[in-house]
């Protein structure tokens, strides 16, 4: 058995961003739901929650190094922000 290289890798990695926007919308509207919000909150904050999640993957993955890994993360946190908010 031998090592991927880089080309492999990326190409089963599985597309973290894509992974990471579900989950967020996942959690971003159930949190409004579960907190009693209306049907416009939580779609709101599960737009919001997908988008914290997208950029969040991204922060946490192979692709983002330096400065643009903490740009995404603060991105991601802004928006996770925004979702709670959202859902309230």
């Amino acid at each position: 058995m031998r090592a991927l290289t880089e080309d492999e890798l990326e190409l089963v990695h599985g597309g973290v961003g894509i992974v990471g926007a579900g989950i967020g919308a996942a959690i971003g509207a159930g949190g409004a739901a579960v907190s009693g919000g209306n049907l416009g909150q939580i779609v709101g904050a599960g737009i919001l929650g997908g988008v914290s999640g997208f950029f969040g993957g991204i922060a946490t993955s192979g692709y983002a190094t330096g400065i643009s890994r903490g740009l995404f993360s603060l991105f991601s946190i802004e928006t996770g922000i925004m979702s709670g908010a959202a859902g309230s």
